[in-house]
């Protein structure tokens, strides 16, 4: 058996955490033991910690991160580790990547942001030369990852367990998250931050209030995770503005996704940037229609015309076109298609056998 050393510089109920802790609930046990680390306290570890895994905080510390790459080198030594599972690309990562080289251990380096962002591109030194293998979740990541060592680069989707959203009650979903069931619900389900287009969704929304029923609300489900809430302030004063108290609901994070999808009639996601969305592959499978952004890895996942539409990320205009089109629809017909494609294409099972192969073939 090998010791596999999964890194998260986070811990919130978001896709990149979230993605890692899978890694370690559906990987073959009998061959990998998964030891996690987080750069931070967070819902995820807790969540790690419940299910029996072992974990370590390593925060970002002190003089040139010294004593952060410290920690790492008493970790990989302490926990006799075989290989790093490098979870994203940002600045964190590089101190575990040195580490590893040091201690001659196998690194894979997921990439699950934006390749071009500055603070990305500012790795490419790192990502090229302290690790194994340089691992896409899109497709459309991998064309832009234009600086990375050709011979190191492969593309691994997300996966989705097929059993999510089953056997879930859509009439006591209602109670648990206390919504009213004579509404309908257009759902989007994403951190309050800017790449997530948050501001836009309400614009459209309120660009086609008038074309559909009064009883249809927008529900937006996530948090502000900064501590000034600025991203928040402006949501609201938006509301406000358009006069949408009570056709827009500002429902917080919720760990209960399954519930959620149950009572949404159509999902939305209208992100600047997505490697590839894990919400829109929890919205498949529980057969929902989607709206999403063409941008990033979302067109891989939703089909133009067959499980939902997509439109450019900001085109207000645009989105609303698509929102009424969606609404006009078969959603039964759309929403059957989107699981369809997530069995097909995202079983996580499947997504972790090439997980499994691609440690094989570094170790």
């Amino acid at each position: 058996m090998k010791n596999i050393l999964i890194v998260s510089h986070g811990a919130a109920l978001g896709g990149s955490p979230i993605s890692a802790l899978n890694i370690g609930r559906y990987i073959d046990k009998s061959n990998y033991k998964p030891i996690f680390v987080f750069g931070e306290h967070g819902p995820v570890v807790d969540i790690v910690k419940k299910e029996g895994f072992k974990v370590y905080i390593v925060k970002k510390r002190g003089l040139l991160s010294i004593p952060t790459m410290f920690d790492f080198y008493k970790i990989i030594k302490q926990e006799n580790i075989a290989l790093v599972h490098l979870n994203t690309l940002t600045s964190y990562y590089k101190y575990p990547a040195i580490i590893s080289r040091l201690l001659i251990r196998k690194v894979v380096w997921f990439v699950r942001e934006n390749p071009e962002e500055k603070r990305c591109l500012k790795l490419a030194n790192y990502i090229n030369n302290f690790s194994d293998k340089i691992v896409t979740v899109s497709y459309d990541t991998a064309k832009h990852m234009t600086y990375a060592n050709a011979d190191k680069l492969m593309t691994i989707h997300n996966g989705i367990n097929i059993d999510f959203g089953e056997k879930v009650d859509k009439t006591e979903s209602y109670k648990v998250l206390n919504l009213d069931s004579n509404n309908t619900y257009l759902t989007t389900i994403a951190s309050l931050e800017t790449r997530k287009g948050i501001l836009e969704l309400i614009e459209s929304f309120n660009s086609i209030k008038n074309q559909i029923n009064k009883n249809t609300k927008l529900l937006i489900v996530g948090k502000d995770r900064t501590s000034k809430q600025e991203y928040l302030s402006q949501i609201k004063t938006k509301i406000d503005n358009y006069e949408l108290q009570d056709r827009v609901i500002l429902y917080g994070e919720s760990r209960n996704i399954k519930e959620i999808m149950s009572i949404s009639k159509i999902f939305i996601l209208n992100a600047y940037w997505e490697g590839l969305s894990r919400v829109i592959l929890e919205a498949m499978i529980c057969s929902k229609p989607i709206v999403a952004s063409s941008n990033g890895g979302n067109k891989e996942q939703v089909l133009e015309g067959i499980n939902g539409y997509t439109f450019d990320a900001g085109n207000i205009e645009e989105l609303s076109r698509k929102l009424v089109q969606v609404l006009k629809s078969d959603l039964d017909v759309l929403g059957e298609k989107s699981k369809q494609l997530a069995i097909e294409k995202f079983d996580i099972k499947d997504t972790t056998a090439k997980i499994e192969n691609l440690y094989k073939s570094v170790l």
